[in-house]
């Protein structure tokens, strides 16, 4: 089992991540180990995020079933887009059934 290389130690612990697993797998990843340690703690962060405004991930993964187009329960058309950092939106097609040839 390859162990951490020890000048990363306060890195990986203020991380608080434990590289050890992953060295026991493929111990040629050890110059990654601060990359693989960021991204664990991004993915940590997002799946935190996701947990408290979401409902949790499988809720979030089904995110299609409200999102996008859908037929409602009258069969109306509806459409709702996830875009937090949008200032505008636009839908542009030809929509009207009274307008056709």
């Amino acid at each position: 089992m390859s162990s951490p290389d020890p000048s990363h130690a306060a890195f990986l612990a203020e991380m608080n991540f434990d590289p050890k697993p992953v060295l026991k797998l493929d111990g040629y990843l050890r110059p990654n180990i601060p990359a693989i340690a960021t991204r664990y703690r991004q993915m940590k962060d997002w799946q935190a995020k996701i947990d408290s405004t979401e409902g949790g991930l499988e809720k979030f993964s089904r995110g299609y079933e409200r999102f996008g187009l859908n037929v409602g329960k009258n069969n109306e058309v509806i459409y709702r887009e996830w875009a937090p950092n949008a200032v505008k939106a636009s839908l542009i097609g030809d929509f009207s059934m009274s307008l056709s040839p």
